[in-house]
């Protein structure tokens, strides 16, 4: 396990929680910026001044955001950087004035949605501190995804 990334994992999900993009940027090598995907996403992001505008259209939408990370594993690559994946539950709860882009209410307005994915990090070190320079999440593919739902619906883990 890598307890120092883990760390640093709970506190970007803290950072995430008050649903401010700058808190969130602050995570960041913005310089060395390399990946970003979300899973709601169908665009990969190379450049982070679109990054910061998805997120910052997130503020619009989210009323609160809960990511929690289980299983962080340092997968070991060579070099300075280090790659790390974790297993991350989310919960995004939509703010009852949420707009979509075209202005109008959007469909999750007022409600939550949650769900769970894997995620694979990419952390580089400057004076001691970890900062972020990719990110993927990576949702099972459906009938994983529905069958875990199922289980946990009732309250079966195996």
């Amino acid at each position: 396990m890598a307890e120092d990334l883990a760390e640093e994992l709970e506190a970007y999900a803290a950072a995430w929680s008050r649903v401010a993009t700058d808190g969130i940027a602050d995570f960041w090598r913005h310089d060395h910026f390399r990946f970003y995907k979300a899973e709601d996403m169908r665009e990969l992001f190379t450049e982070f001044p679109g990054v910061l505008a998805y997120w910052r259209s997130n503020e619009k939408l989210h009323d609160s955001v809960s990511l929690e990370f289980h299983g962080v594993l340092d997968l070991g690559i060579p070099g300075p950087a280090r790659l790390v994946s974790a297993r991350m539950e989310w919960r995004i709860d939509y703010r009852e004035d949420a707009l979509d882009a075209g202005g109008m209410p959007h469909r999750h307005a007022s409600k939550a949605t949650s769900g769970w994915n894997h995620v694979l990090s990419l952390w580089e070190q400057v004076d001691g501190r970890w900062y972020l320079t990719g990110w993927c999440e990576a949702p099972d593919g459906a009938p994983t995804y529905l069958t875990d739902l199922i289980y946990r619906v009732a309250g079966d883990s195996d």
